[in-house]
């Protein structure tokens, strides 16, 4: 009879390094409190804040403009918000900010500030947003150009029709409906009147090149 032969593992050194997938998965859905991407006037910003579950209320006219109040006095802080919309139970940014400091500082004000109009419209107590808010820094013509569309056009994409001027949002302060959406810009976006309206106190006119002219070479 053949003698069986005993097989071994080859040996090596160390864990072998953290492998993709590996570790407990994040079922809550809040962000991680993991060091945030460097922060600077050269890249945008597409930030989301998130009402804590079961709240929601902030598509109301009283709110935005306590809304629009409390970004007029963030800018004071360092941020400049370029872009924004209003959802029932979250809200979409994007911005610029010299460095993490004054992006900090600014969204901490921001916060502090619309969640005491949020609480004293729903009621209650204690605090209305989620943790952390969701940051992601933009890199790229393409990215810019997908965090505008997506910014400027989330309430149509969440009740799934053509891409329409949403009143909750800084929409009616953009321009360049044709060059953002191409031939998906739709009837109501290719009939808005193309009057430049003044940029209210609480908007900031895009500095970087990304935001000002990078987005349109994206294709």
């Amino acid at each position: 009879m053949q003698k069986a032969i005993q097989l071994e593992f080859k040996k090596v050194k160390g864990w072998g390094g953290k492998r993709k997938g590996a570790g407990r998965k994040n079922r809550s859905k809040t962000v991680s409190h993991g060091a945030r991407e460097a922060v600077d006037f050269k890249k945008p910003l597409h930030i989301t804040k998130r009402l804590k579950p079961g709240l929601r209320g902030l598509r109301c006219k009283p709110l935005k403009l306590e809304f629009e109040k409390s970004l007029k006095k963030a800018k004071q802080k360092g941020v400049h918000f370029i872009h924004y919309s209003l959802e029932d139970n979250h809200l979409h940014l994007f911005v610029e900010a010299a460095d993490k400091k004054a992006l900090s500082s600014g969204m901490n004000s921001l916060g502090t500030r619309f969640a005491k109009a949020v609480r004293k419209k729903i009621g209650g107590s204690g605090s209305v947003f989620e943790g952390r808010y969701h940051l992601k820094v933009l890199k790229s013509p393409r990215q810019v150009k997908n965090a505008l569309a997506y910014v400027l056009l989330n309430h149509s994409k969440h009740q799934k029709l053509i891409p329409y001027s949403d009143d909750f949002s800084s929409a009616a302060h953009f321009h360049e409906w044709r060059r953002l959406l191409g031939n998906e810009m739709g009837p109501i976006l290719k009939n808005q009147r193309e009057c430049r309206l003044a940029l209210p106190d609480h908007l900031s006119e895009a500095r970087s090149w990304l935001a000002r002219a990078g987005w349109k070479k994206a294709f």
